[in-house]
């Protein structure tokens, strides 16, 4: 299963209210790192999580944002890590591996995820 997302980054209106929304505080500690670009970090954020429910092949309505996480490798490489009902999901699914890449052009941040099975 495949999802894909793709956002204008000025089209984030309020960062600091989507995070409380959409990340755990592992994300948002991160972002808060990022102080001159946080708009970015947090569109990247929403990109890859709705990529996620594409690929799952579910709504934000049937599984919350704070059940899916992004992490990052030392390598600054984004994982992506599942809890609750979107990890039941990923297992229903037979989900061996999820793959996930991000793009940032201008303006414009983009995500594609991959659940290989």
């Amino acid at each position: 299963m495949i999802g894909f997302d793709l956002q204008e980054v000025k089209r984030i209106k309020d960062e600091d209210k989507l995070l409380q929304k959409i990340a755990l505080e592992s994300e948002i500690a991160y972002i808060e790192r990022f102080v001159k670009n946080k708009k970015e970090k947090v569109a990247t954020l929403w990109v890859v999580k709705e990529a996620v429910f594409k690929a799952l092949d579910v709504s934000s309505g049937e599984i919350s944002f704070k059940e899916i996480e992004l992490c990052h490798k030392e390598s600054g490489a984004p994982i992506i890590v599942l809890h609750g009902k979107a990890k039941k999901r990923f297992e229903m699914l037979k989900g061996k591996k999820i793959n996930v890449s991000i793009s940032h052009q201008k303006s414009i941040v983009g995500a594609v995820v991959e659940i290989c099975t």
